[in-house]
C-alpha cells in the first residue's frame, strides 16, 4: 500500500485534466490533444538546461579520459538509452564500447518487457559491477524518479568510484547517489501513467543534448557539421563527400577520391586537401590537435 500512495503522489502517474474525455474524441482530436501536451516536453528540457549542461559537460571528460559513458535504465528508459548509445557510433565515430545502453532484464527486454527487472536493485548494481570502472560515467534514466534497478546502479556506481547522474520526471526524486539531477517536469500525461509519451520524448531530447554536446567538446564536429561521421553505408558515404565538398571546398570527384584516399576518414580527407599533405601526414596533425579540424585547418 505504502508504494501506491508514493506513486500517486507522483506527477506523471497523476490524471490528466486536459484529456478526460480522450476515449471520446475523433481521431483528429484525440492527435491534437497529444500534440498539446507533446509541446509541454521541450519547456521541461528547457527547465533543466544548467543541468543538462553539466552533464553534458562530465560526458565531455569521461570520453576524453578514455572512460565509458553508461545509460542505464528499464523499459521505455532503458531503450531509449540504448537508442543514444547506438547512434553515437555511425553519428560521431565512437566504438561501440564508448558509450553504452543497458536495460534492466538484459538484450531481451528490448523487444518485450521482463517484468520484475525493473524492480531489483540488486540486478541493478550486478550490472554495474560486470560493465564500469571507476571514472567512467552513469546516466540513470527513469521518469518516476524511484526505479530500483536504476537506484541500486547508481548507488554501485558511486561506491566504485564512477561519476552519476539521474534523469527523471520527479522533482522529488531520490539523488542520494547522483551527483547530478536533469529534472524534466513534464507533468501528467495524456494517457494516464503512459510515460513512454511525453516523459519518454523530453527524456529523449535530453539525452540528445548530452551525447552532441559532448562530442562537440570532445572535437566530433566542424562548426554544426557531423565530421566524425562513419561511412558505412551508401548514404552516409554520400554524407561523408558532401561534407569533404563543403568544409574543404572543392568539387564532389574529387571529394570522393580525397574520402578513398584518406581511408573513409572524413577529416583526413579535409586535411589532406587543405593542408596539401598525405595521409600520414594529416593523421598526425589531427592526432596532434586532438581530433578538432578546426584548430587543424582555421587557426
Amino acid at each position: 500500500m505504502k508504494e501506491k500512495v508514493a506513486l500517486n503522489q507522483l506527477a506523471t502517474e497523476t490524471r490528466n485534466q486536459n484529456t478526460l474525455d480522450l476515449d471520446r474524441l475523433t481521431p483528429r482530436q484525440i492527435a491534437r490533444k497529444i500534440n498539446a501536451e507533446d509541446l509541454t516536453a521541450a519547456r521541461a528540457v528547457q527547465h533543466a538546461n544548467k543541468e543538462i549542461g553539466q552533464v553534458m559537460l562530465m560526458a565531455a571528460q569521461a570520453y576524453a579520459s578514455k572512460h565509458k559513458i553508461i545509460f542505464m535504465g528499464a523499459g521505455t528508459s532503458g531503450r531509449l538509452g540504448i537508442l543514444e548509445a547506438v547512434e553515437c557510433v555511425p553519428t560521431f565515430g565512437t566504438k561501440p564500447s564508448d558509450i553504452i545502453g543497458i536495460i534492466a532484464g538484459g538484450k531481451k527486454a528490448i523487444f518485450r518487457a521482463q517484468e520484475g527487472a525493473e524492480d531489483s536493485a540488486p540486478l541493478g548494481a550486478a550490472d554495474v559491477t560486470k560493465t564500469a570502472k571507476k571514472g567512467d560515467l552513469i546516466i540513470g534514466i527513469t521518469a518516476s524518479g524511484r526505479t530500483p534497478y536504476v537506484m541500486g546502479a547508481l548507488k554501485k556506481a558511486q561506491q566504485i568510484g564512477a561519476h552519476t547522474a539521474l534523469v527523471s520526471c520527479n522533482g522529488k526524486a531520490d539523488t542520494s547517489y547522483a551527483d547530478v539531477h536533469i529534472f524534466l517536469p513534464t507533468g501528467p500525461e495524456a494517457l494516464c501513467g503512459s510515460t513512454r509519451m511525453k516523459a519518454g520524448t523530453a527524456t529523449k531530447m535530453a539525452l540528445n543534448a548530452i551525447t552532441t554536446g559532448a562530442m562537440t567538446l570532445c572535437g566530433k564536429t566542424y562548426h554544426n557539421l557531423m565530421i566524425d561521421v562513419q561511412p558505412t553505408n551508401l548514404k552516409l558515404v554520400a554524407r561523408a563527400t558532401r561534407l569533404i565538398s563543403e568544409v574543404a571546398k572543392t568539387d564532389e570527384k574529387t571529394a570522393q577520391k580525397l574520402l578513398k584516399a584518406a581511408g573513409m576518414h572524413v577529416k583526413t580527407a579535409v586535411v589532406m586537401h587543405c593542408k596539401k599533405v598525405n595521409r600520414q601526414e594529416a593523421e598526425r596533425l589531427l592526432k596532434k590537435h586532438k581530433g578538432f579540424l578546426t584548430r587543424v585547418i582555421d587557426d
